[in-house]
């Protein structure tokens, strides 16, 4: 990539060990921002995976540092020489952001949600890594960027209000400017997408939909939960009408027809799934998490203000056949064209980085 003169110089640093919510979201705002003439971004990433796999073929210049090869001093070593001469360094998650201070070069770093719970077996490493993380970010890092407001109030917690900034993620259209399909055509199926971990809860749907007769679901994604969930639709009956799709490239197609995505989860931060139903005119069923509500802000779907399974099959028949559901399916769209394409989230956060690299206070 040619680098033009007074261009702004950015290396984000990712693990990029999953290709989850924090990749995917990462994946979209790269290659908004290569778009671009006025920012030279690139890539170092501690694994190979899908995440160098997609920025590379987004023409997004991507070095690995694998960490599997490396102590950690080794890794803060090898890292900083990859940066070298980066104007900004923008970290992600706990371990990004630990190497990004010692890295030489300034740094901004994101939140893309609370902290999950740890199993009790590494609890003390993670507290140990966890505290710090928020040292480090709060005595270090120029700017910490918050997905959403609920992130934005864990973080104030934390450090001055001056040097937080709010930035919602963003998408590339999956639709291209093109119009969803029609929703009242799709089939009698409704889907749930994301990592098969416990904060999904995605047990919720399967017991939903047990209470809707001649409704199917999709769950896409992969991850430890599995069998437990396998098991639970075995036990339920429902080997007919609930399939563990696995790990999903491109969860576009589906999303263009199903009638509903379910959010289930404890904790979303600003899902990019909901991003891509909204875009692909599929109304979203939540449970009544924050980030969820501030994407859709009463537009393309609905919350759940309840965790029992009979109001979410309630809430399924009702919003799943009717007119309301239509109405959604457009509202939705619209606003994913308002708030959310890729190109939106590459203009905020270009904002950051000019606050961050003149040191001011806020952005």
């Amino acid at each position: 990539m040619a680098v033009l003169s007074g261009t702004l110089r950015v290396v984000h640093l990712l693990s990029a060990d999953l290709w989850a919510g924090a990749e995917v979201a990462t994946w979209h705002l790269l290659g908004a921002l290569a778009r671009r003439g006025d920012i030279d971004v690139r890539a170092v990433l501690l694994n190979e995976g899908e995440l160098a796999r997609r920025l590379e073929a987004a023409g997004v210049p991507v070095q690995v540092v694998p960490e599997a090869a490396h102590s950690f001093p080794g890794l803060v070593r090898a890292v900083r020489r990859s940066v070298a001469g980066a104007d900004l360094v923008h970290a992600h998650r706990y371990k990004e952001n630990l190497i990004a201070a010692l890295s030489g070069r300034p740094w901004v770093t994101t939140l893309h949600g609370r902290p999950e719970p740890r199993p009790a077996s590494a609890r003390l490493v993670s507290d140990l890594a966890r505290g710090l993380d928020r040292l480090a970010v709060a005595h270090g890092a120029r700017r910490a960027v918050a997905v959403s407001r609920e992130v934005e109030r864990h973080l104030a917690a934390r450090m001055p209000a001056s040097r937080i900034s709010r930035a919602w993620n963003g998408i590339a259209d999956p639709l291209a400017g093109a119009s969803p399909p029609e929703w009242s055509a799709r089939p009698a199926t409704v889907g749930a997408l994301g990592r098969l971990h416990p904060v999904k809860a995605f047990e919720l749907a399967i017991d939903a939909v047990a209470g809707c007769e001649g409704l199917s679901l999709e769950i896409a994604g992969e991850g430890p939960e599995r069998e437990r969930l396998a098991r639970r639709i075995e036990a339920r009956g429902l080997g007919d009408r609930v399939r563990l799709l696995g790990h999903v490239e491109d969860p576009r197609p589906l999303l263009a027809r199903w009638r509903l995505l379910l959010v289930t989860s404890l904790h979303e931060g600003n899902p990019i799934g909901v991003m891509e139903a909204l875009a692909s005119g599929t109304p979203v069923l939540s449970a009544a998490l924050d980030g969820v509500a501030e994407v859709l802000e009463g537009q393309g779907g609905w919350l759940v203000p309840s965790r029992d399974a009979g109001r979410w099959s309630q809430e399924i028949q009702a919003h799943g056949f009717g007119e309301d559901g239509a109405r959604a399916s457009l509202a939705g769209r619209r606003r994913f064209l308002e708030a959310f394409p890729a190109e939106a989230a590459a203009e905020r956060i270009i904002g950051v980085y000019r606050a961050a690299r003149a040191g001011r206070g806020s952005a």
